[in-house]
């Protein structure tokens, strides 16, 4: 689980835009900031978060309205939508529409299927284009 985790924080924090930052020791939550205060939500730094539970890996990203379709998620993310899932414990992703103006891409992948996902180069232009639009002047 944790080697998941720092292999994601990595990704995170080579791109020079954004630190993650531990919340809370005990729960291994960690939020995802930028340096300066996001355009879209003025009084936050923060566009994400990260928890690493007992069962799951749960990662959380913001991003500005409409910057991804479901289609696109599932396109980067490789992973199916809640609504599709096989059965409770399936890894997944969901699309969440936040009042406020922006969406939550929330991905939820179990332990017993996390070796086998890769944080691979599709992953990797997802994380890359949400940094790019939360660090967007």
């Amino acid at each position: 689980m944790y080697k998941k985790m720092n292999e994601l924080i990595t990704m995170l924090e080579d791109s020079g835009k954004c630190e993650v930052k531990l919340i809370n020791r005990e729960k291994h939550t960690y939020s995802i900031e930028q340096f300066t205060k996001l355009n879209w939500r003025r009084r936050s730094k923060r566009f994400g978060r990260i928890h690493a539970g007992e069962k799951r890996l749960r990662i959380d990203l913001d991003f500005p309205r409409e910057l991804f379709s479901t289609e696109d998620l599932q396109k980067y993310i490789k992973l199916p939508l809640k609504s599709e899932a096989a059965h409770q414990r399936t890894s997944h992703l969901d699309l969440l529409k936040n009042e406020k103006g922006y969406d939550t891409a929330a991905i939820h992948i179990y332990r017993s299927q996390l070796d086998d996902y890769a944080f691979d180069d599709l992953f990797a232009i997802f994380i890359s284009k949400v940094i790019d639009a939360n660090t967007r002047e």
